[in-house]
């Protein structure tokens, strides 16, 4: 296992798509994932990268960029970069090039090169203007980043492919159908990058590839071209590659990478990641490389992502610095060759928890009084999410407790037929929780604003805060109405006999 975990790539998977942080939140954060054991960076810019000329649309000067975008200034970009290299570590920018292509296609201007007009996900193949495209975007991420020795350029998750009609007559009429479909666009772009770029080597999401037979990936020649990334986030007990899979990739690719998960691939909106859960992910992808390390002729190393949207339109799941602590675990882990009581207690007193870090077992029930003064950057972020957690828990409870759904129901008051004795303990309830949904508000907004720019705290309260709040004051102001009515019997005379 040295061979597969030591001197190899650890790379940090930033999702800039789904709540950029603030460039002084990276002067921080890169140092200490550097001393946590990471190599490198992968940089997913999507629509926060500065695109220039016939691409400026995509970094946000549409209203319906800026719904989702914090464009980073030229300077800031080249700020971000400059950190990462004054902590010696590797960028490797990622770009979309097939699918996942909310962010160039949502716009008016590339709307004809969707595979189905109605979905801005997946480019058609058999545009004319499709290839060119991809060929700016891709010009222009190379020329920002002059030092880097490997691009990125996604591929997965193609949705929609093989659908519109010039489309389905060339899977119909071509030897390989959907997967010639595919492998064509790839390749293209593969050959265009290493025409190009002669030293650049290019890295592919391989999920799309899993399924193509062997035979198929032989002839396109593909192993010449790309290295696959193959990314599986699942636990030790779901865990499924498997022997056929690296038998297949070992007769076509000479260099593979994995891809585990710190966060972001649980659940669509997940606050706080399953430390547990990503934990199982490492063990399992450590497990998998020691059965299968025969077969691999050079593993580069992992990639840990951290997504923090399962697409471009998808609500935020667990903010960047919510995920330190499972990101600190999983490299650790990693670098250990499994996962041990003495990793969970360094980590702990690493990021300032002393004697008081939660176990992965542990699931978050209640906000500790004085709120913990960590040490890692973000912290006060995860700490308000902690306790934002434990809110939205106690509101559900509420809401849909025995009693609200007894007393308090929408036909109840809809018909003034409510009993005055339930509603004076339901309401002291709703005021306690509402006076503390405030609190809990301004202390992520204080925060917040010292790490995230104001589109991504405005998303975050409208999502996840404003909603609880909304509902809570008509709560409240229904229980002072129906009291306001006193004991008499009200609006239910009709059903008397």
């Amino acid at each position: 296992m040295d061979n597969l975990t030591f001197g190899t790539q650890r790379l940090v998977h930033l999702d800039l798509k789904g709540a950029p942080p603030k460039i002084t939140f990276f002067e921080k954060f890169f140092p200490f994932i550097k001393d946590c054991g990471a190599t490198g960076i992968l940089l997913e810019w999507e629509d926060t990268f500065p695109f220039t000329k016939e691409l400026i649309q995509i970094g946000g000067l549409s209203n319906s960029a800026q719904v989702s975008g914090a464009p980073y200034s030229l300077e800031e970009a080249r700020q971000l970069l400059d950190l990462a290299s004054d902590c010696d570590l590797t960028v490797i920018p990622l770009v979309q090039t097939f699918g996942h292509m909310e962010f160039v296609l949502k716009h008016e201007q590339w709307r004809s090169l969707r595979e189905v007009e109605a979905y801005p996900s997946s480019m058609c193949p058999s545009n004319s203007e499709t290839m060119p495209l991809v060929r700016r975007l891709v010009k222009q991420i190379v020329a920002f980043h002059p030092n880097i020795t490997h691009l990125h350029i996604g591929g997965d998750e193609i949705w929609h492919m093989g659908l519109c009609p010039a489309c389905q007559k060339r899977v119909q009429t071509t030897k390989y159908g959907r997967a010639g479909l595919y492998l064509d666009h790839v390749t293209e772009l593969a050959q265009y990058i290493k025409d190009n770029y002669p030293n650049l080597k290019i890295i592919i999401w391989d999920d799309m590839l899993r399924n193509i037979d062997l035979h198929i990936l032989q002839d396109y020649y593909v192993g010449n071209l790309v290295e696959p990334m193959i990314w599986h986030y699942n636990s030790t007990e779901t865990f499924q590659l498997g022997g056929l899979l690296w038998e297949k990739y070992s007769n076509i690719f000479s260099n593979i990478w994995g891809a585990t998960a710190f966060k972001g691939a649980t659940s669509s909106c997940q606050l706080i990641p399953v430390t547990k859960y990503h934990i199982s992910n490492h063990e399992a992808w450590l497990t998998e490389l020691g059965v299968h390390a025969g077969k691999i002729l050079n593993f580069r190393g992992i990639a840990l992502t951290g997504w923090s949207r399962f697409d471009h339109y998808a609500t935020l799941c667990e903010l960047l610095p919510c995920g330190i602590p499972s990101l600190c675990l999983c490299l650790k882990t990693w670098l250990a060759g499994g996962y041990s009581h003495d990793i969970q207690d360094s980590v702990g007193k690493m990021l300032g928890y002393n004697d008081t870090f939660p176990h992965p077992d542990y699931m978050y029930l209640r906000p500790p009084l004085p709120l913990p003064q960590l040490t890692f950057p973000g912290w006060q972020v995860l700490v308000g999410f902690e306790w934002l957690a434990n809110l939205r828990t106690r509101y559900k409870n509420i809401v849909n407790s025995d009693q609200m759904q007894t007393w308090f129901n929408l036909w109840q008051v809809s018909n003034n037929y409510t009993n005055p004795m339930q509603i004076n303990t339901i309401l002291p309830v709703i005021a306690d929780i509402l006076i503390e949904v405030t609190s809990v508000e301004n202390y992520l907004k204080g925060n917040l604003d010292h790490f995230f720019y104001q589109h991504t705290i405005e998303e975050l309260m409208g999502t996840l805060l404003i909603p609880i709040k909304q509902h809570l004051k008509q709560i409240k102001a229904d229980c002072e109405t129906q009291l306001s009515l006193g004991c008499r019997v009200r609006g239910y005379k009709r059903l008397s006999l």
